[in-house]
């Protein structure tokens, strides 16, 4: 009997479908690769939540998928929990707040952490925000023709879904590595963010710019809680020896 690899601390997340085919479609994608947790943020309408009944009919024998799928109110609500977040993208930035990688590369990611994991989908007209992509440890991306480089939302699940799978079929989930969870990491940056406009590292102007590349800095580390914690203690410390030097 084939081994089915367990990809339960996987979920999906979707940020303000448009389609409710489309719904329904990356439903059934999840289904065909052993994922089954569902989040969509901010879903309009007409598509639900109830899911609307045409995303029933392209949710072929995912259901229950559909019926589980959790509507939120935003994408910090979606990485509650979370530990390692994977945004994809398919537009060229000037600055990425992460590495960038090809789809194949992202289950050797993803296979090495020990807690939650979310693989984000951005909208089917432009994707992901630069905002929304900032949340991430990884960015990956769909390499393809460039006469027709966009993928349908499904679709796009479909390529990572696969990857995954087929390399958890290859190995066990290793889960070595305890990442510090999404609101600690924010909370970190906020505070970064915070001190380096105090020392006049950069202004208003260059803000989101710098924030982008030192979020790449640190993404690339990977940080434990414990590092994180230790980080923080350092700028709040820092800002309290400014304070006692300037006054």
């Amino acid at each position: 009997m084939e081994r089915r690899p367990d990809l339960s601390r996987v979920r999906i997340v979707l940020v303000e479908p448009q389609e409710p085919m489309n719904l329904g479609a990356v439903a059934r994608a999840m289904r065909n690769f052993g994922l089954s947790r569902l989040y969509v943020v901010n879903p309009p309408p007409r598509v639900g939540p109830p899911w609307a009944k045409e995303a029933y009919w392209l949710a072929v024998h995912a259901e229950e998928v559909l019926e589980r799928a959790v509507a939120v109110s935003s994408l910090e609500e979606a990485l509650k929990g979370v530990a390692f977040v994977v945004a994809t993208t398919g537009r060229p930035r000037e600055v990425y707040p992460a590495p960038v990688v090809p789809a194949w590369e992202v289950p050797g990611h993803v296979l090495r952490v020990k807690g939650e994991v979310a693989l984000v989908f951005g909208r089917e007209t432009f994707g992901l925000t630069n905002e929304e992509l900032e949340p991430a440890h990884l960015i990956g991306t769909i390499p393809a023709a460039p006469e027709q480089p966009s993928l349908n939302l499904a679709q796009a699940v479909v390529v990572f879904a696969y990857e995954l799978y087929k390399e958890a079929l290859r190995q066990e989930w290793r889960a070595g590595e305890d990442l510090a969870e999404v609101e600690a990491l924010e909370g970190f940056f906020q505070d970064l963010g915070r001190y380096i406009l105090e020392i006049g590292f950069t202004d208003e102007n260059r803000y989101p710019y710098a924030m982008r590349r030192l979020r790449r800095i640190f993404h690339k580390a990977r940080l434990t809680p414990g590092e994180v914690q230790m980080l923080r203690g350092l700028l709040h410390q820092s800002r309290f020896a400014q304070g006692k030097k300037d006054g």
